[in-house]
Order: C-alpha cells, then sequence, then structure tokens
C-alpha cells in the first residue's frame, strides 16, 4: 500500500507547483503506545544538497533513519535534483500552543487537529478555542511576514530576469511554508508592529539574512514578556531551536538568504 501511495504523492510534487511540505492527519485520536496521541504524515521535499538539514528537521519529530526517493524534477524548464520524504509521527494531546513550532502549514494542520473530540488536554481547551475563533486570534501567525516575502519574492524574480536565468520559486509555497507561531499577543492591536512589520522585516533581510529577522521577531517576544514580569509568555528556548532548524531548510529550498 506504500508504495502506490508514495507514487502518487511523487507525481503530486511532480506535477504541480512546488511544494516543500505536505502534511496529512493520519488518525486524530488513538491510543499509540499506550499513550493518547494522534498520528500526523508529512512529506517533505527539498534539494538533494539539503539531505543532511532535513534528515536534522524530521528527527525532531520522529527520530529514525530516513530513506530519500531521489528524482528529478523540471522547476523553470530546468531539471533540479531534488529528494523527496515521507514520514509519520506521534503528536500527543495537544497542550501549551505557545510551546509548538513548525511552519505555517504545519501549524495549520495542528490547530485543524485541535477542533477534533479528544486531542486537546482540558487545561489548555480555551487557548485552542482562542486560536480557532477567526474573529479574535485568527490562527498560526507568519514569523517572517507574508507581505515582507511578497517584497523579497518579487525582487528575486525581477533579479533573476535581469540575468537571464530561470526563476524556479513559487511565491504561495514560500510562504505556507514559511516559519510560523502560536502566541497570545498575535491580533493584539497594540503589538501589530511586531507581528506585522514588513518594512523592519526587509531591512533586516538584506543587511543580515533570514536568521536576524525571526531572531529579532524572538527578541521583541521576549522584551514584552520581561517587561510583564512573564504575565506575557516569551518564546521557549525548544520553540525557537526548533524554529531555526525548520527555517533554515525552508531558506535553502527556496533559495533565501539565511545568513
Amino acid at each position: 500500500m506504500r508504495k502506490p501511495l508514495l507514487f502518487l504523492v511523487l507525481c503530486l510534487f511532480s506535477c504541480s507547483a512546488f511544494g516543500q511540505n505536505a502534511y496529512t492527519i493520519v488518525h486524530k485520536a488513538r491510543s499509540v503506545r499506550r499513550i493518547k496521541a494522534a498520528v500526523i504524515g508529512r512529506s517533505l521535499q527539498a534539494p538533494a544538497s539539503q539531505l543532511a538539514l532535513a534528515n536534522t528537521a524530521l528527527q525532531l519529530r520522529s527520530p529514525k533513519p530516513f530513506t530519500p526517493i531521489r528524482f528529478k524534477q523540471k522547476i523553470a524548464g530546468e531539471p533540479v535534483s531534488q529528494i523527496l520524504i515521507n514520514t509519520e509521527f506521534l503528536v500527543p494531546r495537544l497542550g501549551n500552543p505557545g510551546n509548538i513550532y513548525g511552519g505555517y502549514n504545519y501549524l495549520k494542520t495542528i490547530a485543524k487537529l485541535s477542533r477534533s473530540p479528544n486531542t486537546v488536554e482540558p487545561a489548555y481547551a480555551r487557548m485552542w478555542r482562542v486560536i480557532n475563533d477567526n474573529t479574535a486570534y485568527k490562527g498560526a501567525h507568519h514569523i517572517v511576514n507574508k507581505s515582507t516575502l511578497k517584497i523579497i519574492y518579487e525582487d528575486m524574480a525581477f533579479r533573476a530576469e535581469l540575468a537571464g536565468k530561470p526563476f524556479n520559486v513559487n511565491l504561495t509555497e514560500m510562504q505556507n511554508n514559511a516559519p510560523g507561531i502560536f502566541h497570545i499577543l498575535h491580533g493584539h492591536p497594540a503589538y501589530q508592529r511586531i507581528f506585522h512589520n514588513a518594512q523592519r522585516q526587509t531591512d533586516i533581510y538584506y543587511e543580515y539574512g533570514m536568521k536576524a529577522v525571526i531572531e529579532d521577531f524572538f527578541e521583541q517576544i521576549n522584551r514584552v514578556s520581561a517587561a510583564s514580569f512573564g504575565s506575557v509568555p516569551g518564546i521557549p528556548p525548544s520553540v525557537m531551536s526548533g524554529t531555526y532548524i525548520e527555517a533554515e531548510l525552508w531558506c535553502k529550498t527556496f533559495h533565501l538568504r539565511w545568513e
């Protein structure tokens, strides 16, 4: 059964606009290895040159060796060496959303999972209801704004055109795979400049790279947390370190400058 499914996923990646990650909820809530957990499937596609980094990112959630499928994909008319890795991993009942890291599309999948019965720890049920309230929190947030990425994308496309080079980046997929976060301040009018500031992010990116954009976001949130004496949660170290690994792979995949 796995081989036909693998072939189908590979065909979908090859025949459609390039996508780095696809997530599916395999099982919503079941007893797995004596714990109540959901099972999430992940298909990761990346440049073949980034296999080591892809393995590091995958092992954050599923610590086991992976066997990639290697193939050539035509992107912008040019054959590009790619890897495709399919895996599944357990997601225990959801606790504090502030402790979850990942790309925007992964966080959207987790938010969807949280709407299913028996997938959320009762103590955190209200937090997840707020996250799923489209009139308030409005779900996961892009750490690197969509508008920031649109500016960078248009500049990349223009430079490629001037140089007469093929441009193989899809803006929608770049945005969907960008690093995301759940945070209580998202949607709060007083803090919108932290969450939506394309000019600041663009300036930082062109001077220092994408890692510095993410660092700046974390530093701003942590300063607010310190000023509030902890009443506003800061960014846990595990979220920062996991975000950096996933985000570096995202940058290398979509030809963004990391540092």
